[in-house]
């Protein structure tokens, strides 16, 4: 049983859409360059993918109880993966997690 139909899901992803660019939010997307790296070395290159939109809220360190710094939100066709990096103003989080928000079937 859907709860949402077609044209519902298509106006919520749109209405998420619209809520992520209201923002005015921006930030640069790194990611790592293939080459040859240490074993278990963190140590890589980073390069400038692209500026793109975001909603981005940073956790106070007292909130860290999943030791995470950061939640950012994104449109869903952006290529994002673990392992990259987000630089946001003079700072430079790497991508923990991914995972795709729902709503009754929608993403």
């Amino acid at each position: 049983m859907n709860l949402l139909t077609d044209n519902e899901k298509i106006s919520t992803a749109n209405d998420v859409q619209d809520l992520i660019l209201a923002s005015g939010q921006e930030a640069v997307l790194l990611r790592s360059q293939s080459g040859e790296r240490l074993y278990g070395s963190y140590v890589a290159t980073y390069e400038e993918v692209g500026l793109f939109p975001l909603e981005f809220v940073e956790i106070p360190s007292e909130d860290l109880n999943n030791k995470i710094d950061a939640v950012a939100c994104v449109l869903s066709d952006m290529d994002i993966r673990p392992e990259d990096h987000i630089r946001s103003g003079a700072d430079e989080f790497r991508v923990q997690t991914i995972e795709d928000e729902r709503l009754f079937g929608a993403v």
